[in-house]
């Protein structure tokens, strides 16, 4: 990685479009370093015939993908392919980097500062009335994500195969008959939920799910980083 990508998260940068700079570069980084340790997750889960950490590593990868590219082209491309932006949409640009980087669901705040009875006080409101998420987004401590389902079905639309290939993982990580598969085994006798008894059911659905799963994310995902990084203005431009 380019070390003029790899600065710290400055959110006090008072030019909008230095600011927007600041957030891509943190964000390409992001990107880059969680798709490098899904991948090494993955590669080590198969090379143990942990099939399972397999799965689990590879619908990592398709909901990062489809996040990226949810962003780059149904948030950041109507506002960039503008020959201006007015000071709103400025603003507008900033807020979609901010809920792409710091979007969540999770107090991060009280949980960094120990305050755990506000997780449990918290946790208990949601169950009761579904009312702790309306009072974080109140307080500006939680900027809610994208749902990474919207980012699937916007994908989807113009390639079906991605909802194909995302709900065969999502079942094959859920604890159904899908991730039973993946520790299961076979011999002459029959089918096995156990993974030592003949051949291994897991390295089946490993080998017949593979390419799905590359058509997904290498190429995909390769592409709309380098949009992302095409995002950032030129320094002589601000």
């Amino acid at each position: 990685m380019n070390e003029k990508m790899e600065s710290p998260w400055n959110p006090d940068v008072s030019d909008p479009r230095r600011l927007h700079n600041n957030y891509i570069r943190c964000l390409v980084t992001a990107y880059s370093g969680k798709f490098s340790e899904l991948l090494s997750v993955l590669l080590a889960s198969v090379k143990v015939r942990h099939f399972l950490g397999y799965a689990l590593a590879a619908r990592a990868l398709v909901e990062t993908t489809a996040t990226l590219r949810y962003y780059v082209l149904h948030q950041y491309k109507p506002l960039l392919d503008k020959e201006t932006l007015t000071i709103h949409e400025m603003k507008t640009l900033v807020e979609i980097d901010d809920r792409h980087l710091r979007g969540g669901r999770f107090d991060w705040d009280a949980f960094l500062s120990h305050r755990y009875e506000q997780l449990q006080s918290d946790a208990e409101a949601q169950l009761a009335a579904s009312k702790s998420k309306q009072r974080h987004a109140a307080q500006g401590i939680i900027t809610e994500q994208v749902n990474v389902l919207t980012c699937i079905e916007k994908w989807a639309k113009e390639t079906p195969s991605v909802m194909v290939t995302y709900s065969l993982f999502c079942d094959l990580v859920h604890p159904n008959i899908g991730s039973s598969f993946l520790v299961a085994s076979s011999d002459d006798s029959g089918l096995y939920f156990c993974p030592s008894k003949g051949q291994s059911v897991g390295e089946s659905i490993f080998a017949q799910s593979l390419p799905f799963l590359v058509a997904c994310t290498l190429k995909p995902f390769g592409d709309h980083l380098a949009m992302l990084m095409a995002a950032i203005w030129r320094d002589d431009e601000v």
